[in-house]
């Protein structure tokens, strides 16, 4: 956990100004409903006072709890991805931001707390040698963000897909060959090289 703490910590100082001066999410404006029970109104109140005061552990236990009996609430789900992201668990942090979008499909910031948490694992998972999932993230942030900023992440995308094709080619295996056209049938210059070596590697084993 220590060592997670510290890279995550190093990836925010390194890549601030690769990921547009980035900082941590902010939360969405909060206003308490009028249609809330008065128990749950409390709740409320008391889930994002612990929150504002940076006690992330008991704001989760509250925020969990005003979920349990409100489950359409889309801001206890930002307000969870928030506490989870600020305790270095991007992967809940991830899925509430998620669960906050199917609730609020148009809600702006919930979608920008949901690409810097996306951002921040495609680092971890490019660190890690996980392309296939670092890709997956940057496909998802493809799907919620302008057309304008595609096209860095497309080429992001292709980068790693460049690094699994040369595992791939370095296998030399017509499995890992066709694993590969599988999962990115569509890949610049790397799936036309891979249907090439399938089909002179099947030739060559008739002959």
């Amino acid at each position: 956990m220590k060592f997670y703490k510290f890279f995550v910590a190093s990836f925010i100082i390194l890549n601030y100004f690769s990921l547009g001066c980035f900082k941590v999410p902010s939360q969405i404006p909060e206003t308490v409903s009028e249609s809330l029970s008065k128990f749950d109104q409390e709740l409320f109140v008391r889930a994002t006072l612990h929150q504002r005061k940076g006690q992330i552990e008991s704001a989760i236990v509250l925020w969990e709890k005003f979920l349990q009996r409100n489950p359409n609430s889309y801001l206890a789900r930002n307000n969870l991805g928030l506490l989870y992201y600020a305790n270095d668990d991007i992967t809940q942090a991830i899925y509430h931001f998620e669960e906050g979008i199917k609730l609020s499909p148009t809600e702006i910031q919930l979608k920008a707390n949901l690409v810097r948490a996306l951002k921040v694992q495609a680092v971890i998972f490019e660190e890690n040698r996980e392309y296939d999932a670092a890709i997956r993230n940057l496909s998802r942030i493809v799907q919620l963000t302008a057309i304008r900023e595609h096209e860095d992440i497309e080429r992001q995308i292709e980068a790693l897909e460049d690094r699994i094709f040369k595992q791939v080619k370095r296998s030399r295996s017509i499995e890992e060959y066709q694993r590969f056209l599988e999962k990115y049938p569509n890949s610049p210059g790397n799936s036309d090289e891979a249907r090439l070596w399938i089909e002179k590697k099947l030739q060559a084993e008739k002959n």
